[in-house]
């Protein structure tokens, strides 16, 4: 059994409640939906490419994907999933963890030795 089954089988968290719980995080709000158009606008703006998203005050909207059951397999297996995909079990973790009255944990408590899946390098052309 690896690192994070086991997490999961300590705290009594089943794959069904984390998979419900991420796609609740993840869901796109309309404030999500306003930032993507405002993020999309300030690219297509000459003067607005020059100033980063963070002086404009424009955050990160929510990708809108909870984690798959492919994902969630591939992570209690102890198989290399992304870095997006960690990100999105620990948040959800937490949230659970935090609701119950637990503390919050990190990706390395979670899956332990297991390294994040890095996929095919793919060099960009220079002008």
């Amino acid at each position: 059994m690896g690192t994070f089954q086991q997490f999961l089988d300590d705290k009594k968290i089943s794959p069904a409640v984390l998979l419900r719980r991420s796609r609740q995080l993840e869901s796109q709000s309309s404030e999500d939906r306003v930032l993507k158009r405002k993020r999309s606008a300030r690219r297509r703006e000459k003067e607005g490419q020059q100033k980063p998203y963070a002086e404009l005050g424009l955050g990160k909207p929510r990708s809108g994907r909870g984690l798959s059951e492919q994902q969630l397999a591939a992570a209690r297996e102890d198989r290399p999933v992304s870095p997006r995909v960690r990100s999105k079990v620990v948040r959800a973790i937490n949230a659970l963890l935090t609701k119950n009255g637990g503390t919050p944990v990190d990706a390395k408590a979670l899956f332990g030795e297991v390294a994040a899946r890095v996929g095919p390098t793919t060099k960009k052309a220079s002008s």
